[in-house]
């Protein structure tokens, strides 16, 4: 019988905006860390923009020996935990009143399975493996914040392997082809994409216009997919996050006044709009894993639309 350790590595730690903090992570054999922010809406009567949750973390590391294991902002850990892992965080006291108390989990993997003993980090020396957390400078309608992580141990685990994901940053000089060399040496099991710019009302300009995979100058499982289409391949894994949503029902009349939500963001069922994922597992058997090792190149090619910055997210399966 195997046997797992779900343990409180911060307890209800108060956060400061503009502070960099790093704890030590446990020895054993390490699956998941789940990062719950709890704070308190500081706006009366309006809908808080949920992109304000995710832009409280700018960085988020797991670091083994001062090199990134797990490198994201909040946005992109949202968007790869429901992309990957079909997670949507339950969030509670949604209702737009000034003072109200919720939370938000992010989800930080060290392997594709949770609780896998195969695939998680392997055991280490207590100070080997930190979580380092970059809190952005200022945090936009939101005060009172609180820092509740805890960690999964895998003490019986002896893993073959485990996820690392970092974050590759770039920004077109101009509107055209961009290649972006992926990481090379360990298979790929998917990667995580972030356009600035998206189609929004009227406007159908696209960061991430469309996308071709190259290994060594061939077209190799991804020859060219659309924006719309390439989108849409999430959905394949993760049902739209809608939770994080807003929805009233507005009473006209002066009796109802104090009510009346009129300047509310309108109800969208898309919290990662702006972000794209493709899929070299997407049957968790690893038949399709794109394989590096003894190749000279592995290219993302995008047809960037326009010069805004984009991010984009290897996942490798990193032996032990």
């Amino acid at each position: 019988m195997g046997e797992f350790i779900h343990s409180v590595l911060a307890n209800y730690e108060a956060v400061t905006a503009g502070t960099v903090v790093t704890y030590d992570l446990p020895v054993n054999p390490l699956s998941f860390i789940l990062m719950t922010l709890r704070f308190q809406q500081d706006k009366a009567d309006l809908q808080l923009d949920w992109d304000n949750v995710d832009a409280m973390l700018s960085k988020v590391e797991v670091l083994y020996k001062g090199s990134a294991v797990f490198s994201a902002n909040g946005s992109d850990i949202e968007a790869l935990q429901a992309m990957c892992f079909g997670f949507e965080p339950w969030i509670h006291n949604r209702y737009g009143d000034d003072d109200d108390y919720t939370y938000f989990t992010f989800l930080i993997p060290l392997g594709r399975k949770l609780y896998h003993p195969a695939e998680c980090f392997p055991r280490s020396t207590r100070g080997e493996l930190q979580l380092q957390v970059t809190y952005a400078a200022s945090f936009t309608d939101i005060d009172a914040v609180y820092a509740l992580f805890e960690t999964v141990e895998l003490p019986e685990a002896s893993p073959g392997r485990y996820l690392r994901v970092t974050t590759l940053s770039r920004t077109p000089s101009a509107a055209g082809e961009l290649d972006i060399e992926l990481p090379i040496g360990h298979p790929i099991a998917g990667v995580l994409f972030w356009g600035t710019t998206v189609p929004l009302a009227d406007a159908n300009t696209q960061t991430c216009q469309y996308l071709q995979i190259l290994v060594d100058n061939y077209r190799r499982y991804f020859s060219e997919t659309n924006f719309e289409c390439w989108h849409q391949l999430a959905a394949l894994r993760y049902k739209p996050p809608i939770a994080h949503g807003y929805h009233i029902h507005q009473l006209d009349g002066a009796a109802y006044a104090q009510y009346m939500d009129t300047s509310v963001v309108k109800y969208r069922n898309d919290r990662c709009i702006q972000h794209h994922w493709i899929d070299f597992d997407p049957n968790r058997d690893d038949m399709y894993l794109l394989q590096t090792a003894g190749k000279s190149d592995v290219i993302a090619r995008i047809y960037a639309g326009d010069t805004n910055p984009l991010r984009v997210l290897p996942c490798e399966l990193v032996g032990v």
